[in-house]
């Protein structure tokens, strides 16, 4: 069974983690500066815990890495995105 990636609704989620990223940054008090982390992955229909396209073991697996997860929406019925962000260093 191939899987359809609906374009529209990618670009739909674009625009959408953009305005968050945007509305975040407004919000920041200015003394930490962050970096921000968009992921995509499958909503629903994944094949089990062990599918790492899931958006929910992609998002587990970068908050593992030192990631704080902000938010996430699905895009479409079966995909979406997450935000993630970390606290920027100099070596970042």
């Amino acid at each position: 069974m191939k899987k359809k990636i609906d374009i529209k609704s990618m670009l739909l989620g674009a625009l959408l983690a953009t305005g968050i990223l945007i509305s975040i940054a407004a919000a920041d008090d200015g003394r930490t500066v962050w970096e921000y982390k968009v992921i995509t992955g499958v909503v629903i229909g994944g094949q089990g815990p062990s599918d790492t396209g899931t958006l929910d073991n992609r998002i587990n697996s970068t908050v593992a890495q030192g990631w704080q997860f902000v938010t996430a929406s699905g895009v479409a019925e079966r995909s979406g995105f997450a935000v993630l962000r970390r606290e920027k260093t100099e070596r970042n």
